[in-house]
């Protein structure tokens, strides 16, 4: 297991896309506060650190989805899974060590992103207002979701043989999960009562009533879109990038269930998979 871990560390820090998708991080972590910098002195606007210090919640799933498929990809294209076994590694070691590598990636794509903003935040914008219990919080949550992606991302590419394909699957599952949980979102954020209003006809000035909004979910449906905004990584995502988790504990639980479930099955069928 040291040996596969130590091989793909190796491989992933001279991977290209991996080093473009730290710089495109970093980038992010630092144009941020100093947009928000900018903005405050010219127009006012009241902005800190905490803002905008956990938007990679979105940005780092969806760079791991591309650097994880290209990096199992190769090894299947290269040949080199199929040599990992010939050698006497077991499969499970060999998914076990691609996770953690791509686990690993997420991570570094947190940090890269983390590093330059919570610098000039610190700079630019004067710190944070949530306290620091709060910010760990969330920066662990936030963890801990990239590290169910990479779950899902590792049993994509470590299943499907065709890099194009695991690719493609990798980036179609991450936009679906972020697209599902501003879905959900949206409908929880659906008001009770669409507001009354007056308006003047005639010099005559008529009052509109509060109106029931029958879009809005009540009773057992809203707990189960509560639910699933907790469970869906998307949903997640949208709750981390905003620090308004309700229920911390729920999504490190689904994050661990995720987690679990897709390194567990993705074991078991990489340990029947005919390998070419």
């Amino acid at each position: 297991m040291n040996k596969l871990l130590q091989a793909n560390f190796s491989r992933l820090f001279r991977d290209k896309v991996f080093r473009i998708s730290c710089v495109v991080m970093a980038l992010a972590g630092a144009g941020l506060p100093l947009a928000h910098y900018l903005d405050k002195r010219n127009n006012g606007e009241n902005w800190t650190a905490d803002s905008t210090c956990f938007v990679f919640a979105f940005l780092a799933p969806i760079l791991l989805s591309l650097a994880a498929a290209l990096f199992v990809g190769s090894e299947y294209s290269d040949g080199t899974i199929r040599n990992k076994v010939i050698v006497g590694h077991r499969r499970p070691a060999i998914y076990l060590s691609a996770f953690v590598t791509c686990g690993a990636a997420g991570i570094l794509l947190c940090g890269a992103y983390l590093l330059p903003h919570l610098c000039l935040g610190a700079l630019l914008l004067g710190g944070f207002d949530a306290a620091a219990g709060e910010v760990l919080l969330y920066m662990g949550l936030n963890f801990a979701l990239v590290l169910a992606f990479a779950a899902l991302f590792t049993a994509i590419a470590m299943l499907c043989q065709n890099k194009a394909y695991s690719t493609a699957g990798c980036i179609l599952l991450v936009f679906a999960l972020l697209f599902a949980g501003v879905s959900i979102t949206s409908a929880l954020n659906e008001p009770e009562f669409y507001s009354g209003y007056s308006y003047s006809e005639n010099g005559i000035t008529i009052t509109e009533e509060p109106e029931q909004n029958p879009h809005y979910l009540s009773g057992t449906k809203r707990q189960v879109y509560e639910f699933l905004q907790d469970f869906v990584p998307g949903g997640q995502a949208i709750q981390l990038a905003n620090m308004k988790a309700e229920k911390p504990g729920r999504l490190a639980v689904c994050d661990g269930a995720i987690l679990l479930g897709a390194v567990g099955a993705g074991v078991w069928v990489f340990r029947q998979k005919d390998l070419k």
